[in-house]
């Protein structure tokens, strides 16, 4: 039965053996690069994307001037869109299609604020529940206009 033991064990033996060495070995060879995979090219932004690109102060909500120094502001880099309502920060995916620019919904924290926040907050996140008609009007602002025709008012940040 010793004997027996000592077969099995011998080729468990030598692969420990060789298997110790082949580090050392492996350490010698240089390693080949990985291929580099080509990269696909992006898409060409449409327009409509590029017009939208970047950071935007919120001007106007529903027809309405946003609550003074509430900073509620946009930003819409590559397909996300984040920002601050007046009261909570809010972010998510959106996508530009033959003009209309479509939240893949928004999420947002949930801080509570004055009533007059509030109803800016409900109002925004209402229209960026929307489909939204992208236009720039004569003097640069941005105007998103849902179906109803409610618009958001956007000014790039740091204009006037």
């Amino acid at each position: 039965m010793l004997e027996r033991a000592r077969r099995a064990a011998a080729p468990l033996t030598l692969a420990c053996g060789l298997g110790a060495a082949l580090p050392a070995a492996a350490q010698l060879a240089e390693p080949t690069p990985p291929r580099e995979q080509p990269r696909a090219e992006a898409p060409p932004l449409s327009p409509e994307e590029q017009l939208l690109l970047g950071d935007w102060r919120i001007t106007g909500v529903d027809g309405h001037a946003t609550v003074p120094g509430s900073r509620a502001r946009l930003k819409l880099e590559g397909l996300r869109i984040s920002g601050y309502t007046g009261c909570n920060a809010l972010g998510g995916n959106y996508r530009v299609e033959r003009g209309y620019l479509t939240t893949g919904g928004v999420i947002t924290t949930r801080r509570a604020c004055s009533a007059a926040l509030m109803r800016q907050e409900k109002a925004l996140l209402a229209l960026l529940d929307q489909r939204l008609a992208v236009r720039q009007s004569h003097r640069g602002r941005l105007l998103l206009t849902g179906r109803d025709g409610k618009t958001l008012v956007l000014v790039r940040a740091g204009a006037s």
